[in-house]
C-alpha cells in the first residue's frame, strides 16, 4: 500500500511518497524562477501588438516578453472553426483581436530560448489521468492507442453529450480501462479548477500572475495517484481535504484521510529525518557498501564503494554484491532526490561483461517505477555507466539548500526558508505547551526573512504557535536554537538583557 502525506505550511506545500511504510519520493512545491516551464498558464498583458508579425508581445512576470501569434489566439480559433476549419481571411490582422493593455490568459507551449522569449497560447489545456480538459478546444479526440473502434465511438459520444459552448476533450488511453464515473468526475473537476482560475485572476485584472502549473504537488498527486486504489492521501489542512475529495467518487472516499493529532503530520510520520537523509551526499548501504553522490554542474557523479564490506568469499565476489546492491540503490535514490539531467556511475571494477549486464538489468528493473524518463545508455570503456534522467523540477538539493559560503560553494547548506519551516514545524508541535513566549537565536540571514516585509514571517510563526516570540540574532549558532521558554514577562526580559549586550 502506498501513502502519499501532504503537509501544508505557513507559506506553502510539501509531502512525500511512502511505499512499505519507506519515502521513494519527496513532493516539493517549488516557486517558479528563470524560465517558465511548459504547461504553466499566467495572467499576462499585452505589451506590444506586431501586425506585419501578426503576433503579440505579452508581459508575463519574465525578463522576457512571451511571444504570441495570431493562430494561438482563442477568437481567431473559434472563428477558424466557424469556417469550417479553413484559414480566417488574412484581411483580419492581429490588432482586430487584441488591443495593448489587455488581459490574456496564456499558456506556455515552449520556454524561452536564448533571446528568444517564451512561445505562448491563448488555447489551455489541463491534462489529467484520464483526459486532456480544452476551455476552448472545440473539438473530442480519442487517443489512437485504444484497442477497439468501438471504444473510440463510446469515448467521442460520451466527450460531445459532456462537452459545453467551446469546449474541448482528448480521452488518454487509461480512460479506455477506466470506470466511465472516474473519467467524467476527472472532466468536472478540471473543469472546475479552470474556473476557479479565470475567479481568482478576475479578483486582481490587472496583475500579471501565475494561475496554475500542472507540477504543483496537488496537480500531481490528482493526476497520478488519486485515483490509484493502492494509494491513501493523508492532509492536514482541512481546506486541501475538502479540494481532494471533490474529485473522489463517494465509494472511494476512504482514500482520503484527515491528519489531526497533536503531533504534526511531518513529525507523526518522522519524515523530517528522512528528509535530512535525503539531502546527505554519504550514504551507507546495508551491505556495509557506501555510496558517494558528488553533484556537478554538468553531470552528477556516483561513487560506488565496498567500505566496511568485506564479504565471505573472494574480492570479486565482494566487488560484485556491491556494485548489484549500489544498482538498485541508485536508480531509487534518482527518484528520491529527483536527480536529472546526465548521471555518471562509477561501479567498482567488473573484468565480466556479464557481470555488466546483470548489473545494467537491475538498475533498468529498479527506474521501472520511477515516473520520469530515464534511459540507461551502458558502461564507457573506461567502465562507467552513463545515464540521463528527464529535469523537470530543480533537484531536492538545490530546492531546499545554497552553496555553502564558508568554503566557497562546494558544501551546502540549508536556505532561509527551509530553516524558517523546520522552526515552523517545531513551534507547531509546542503549540500546546504551558509556556507563553520562547526565545529563539538565529543566523543573520534567517533574520533577514523574519523581519522583512513588515515582520510578515515572523507574524505567522506567532500565529501558527499561538506563542510570543523573541528573536536575537546570532553568529554562534547554525540556523536556529530554541534557547528560553517561560512567561511572556520572563522571556521579554532577557531577550532585553541580550538586545543590550
Amino acid at each position: 500500500m502506498r501513502k502519499i502525506i501532504i503537509h501544508r505550511y505557513s507559506t506553502g506545500v510539501r509531502g512525500a511518497v511512502l511505499e512499505q511504510g519507506t519515502v521513494v519520493e519527496w513532493l516539493i512545491d517549488q516557486e517558479i524562477e528563470g524560465d517558465i516551464p511548459p504547461g504553466v498558464i499566467i495572467q499576462g498583458k499585452v505589451i506590444d501588438i506586431l501586425p506585419g508579425m501578426d503576433a503579440a508581445f505579452i508581459d508575463i512576470g519574465a525578463e522576457k516578453n512571451g511571444f504570441l501569434l495570431k493562430k494561438e489566439l482563442v477568437d481567431y480559433q473559434q472563428k477558424k472553426n466557424e469556417n469550417n476549419n479553413q484559414p480566417v481571411s488574412v484581411s483580419k490582422p492581429i490588432n482586430s483581436l487584441l488591443t495593448k493593455g489587455q488581459r490574456v490568459i496564456v499558456q506556455v507551449k515552449k520556454e524561452e530560448t536564448g533571446t528568444k522569449g517564451a512561445k505562448l497560447t491563448e488555447i489551455v489545456s489541463f491534462p489529467g489521468k484520464y483526459i486532456v480538459y480544452m476551455p476552448h478546444g472545440g473539438y473530442v479526440a480519442v487517443s489512437k492507442k485504444m484497442n477497439e473502434d468501438l471504444n473510440r465511438d463510446t469515448f467521442r459520444a460520451l466527450g460531445q453529450a459532456w462537452i459545453q459552448g467551446s469546449e474541448g476533450i482528448i480521452f488518454r488511453t487509461l480512460a479506455e480501462d477506466a470506470n466511465p464515473e472516474d473519467v467524467r468526475k476527472e472532466f468536472e473537476w478540471l473543469r472546475e479548477q479552470y474556473h476557479s482560475f479565470i475567479a481568482k485572476g478576475n479578483e486582481s485584472p490587472s496583475k500579471v500572475m501565475y494561475l496554475y502549473n500542472e507540477s504543483s504537488i496537488f496537480s500531481r498527486v490528482g493526476r497520478d495517484y488519486l485515483h490509484d486504489d493502492e494509494t491513501i492521501i493523508v492532509v492536514d489542512n482541512r481546506e486541501d481535504y475538502l479540494l481532494l475529495k471533490k474529485q473522489l467518487p463517494v465509494d472511494k472516499s476512504w482514500k482520503l484521510e484527515f491528519h489531526q493529532e497533536k503531533q504534526g503530520i511531518f513529525s507523526y510520520f518522522d519524515l523530517q529525518t528522512a528528509l535530512d537523509r535525503s539531502l546527505k551526499p554519504f550514504l551507507w548501504l546495508r551491505s556495509g557498501g557506501s555510496l558517494f553522490i558528488n553533484y556537478t554542474e554538468a553531470m552528477t557523479v556516483i561513487d560506488v564503494n565496498t567500505a566496511k564490506f568485506t564479504g565471505k568469499n573472494d574480492q570479486k565476489e565482494t566487488a560484485f554484491k556491491t556494485n548489484k546492491e549500489a544498482a538498485a540503490v541508485i536508480a531509487e535514490q534518482l527518484r528520491l532526490r529527483d536527480i536529472g539531467g546526465i548521471v555518471l556511475i562509477d561501479f567498482i571494477d567488473m573484468k565480466s561483461d556479464k557481470e555488466q549486464e546483470e548489473i545494467l538489468q537491475v538498475i533498468k528493473r529498479t527506474l521501472r517505477n520511477d515516473r520520469t524518463t530515464t534511459n540507461v545508455l551502458g558502461f564507457t570503456k573506461l567502465g562507467l555507466l552513463e545515464m540521463t534522467r528527464k529535469k523537470t523540477r530543480k533537484p531536492l538539493h538545490e530546492a531546499l539548500q545554497i552553496p555553502c559560503q564558508t568554503c566557497d560553494g562546494s558544501g551546502w547548506i540549508k536556505t532561509s526558508e527551509e530553516l524558517t519551516r523546520e522552526l515552523e514545524d517545531e513551534l507547531f508541535a509546542r503549540r500546546f505547551a504551558i509556556e507563553d513566549a520562547y526565545l529563539v537565536e538565529v543566523e543573520d540571514r534567517m533574520m533577514a526573512l523574519l523581519t522583512a516585509e513588515n515582520k510578515k514571517r515572523l507574524t505567522l510563526l506567532k500565529q501558527v504557535s499561538g506563542k510570543e516570540l523573541f528573536m536575537v540574532p546570532s553568529e554562534k549558532v547554525s540556523g536556529y536554537e530554541i534557547r528560553l521558554a517561560g512567561d511572556r514577562e520572563e522571556i521579554q526580559q532577557q531577550w532585553e538583557m541580550r538586545q543590550h549586550s
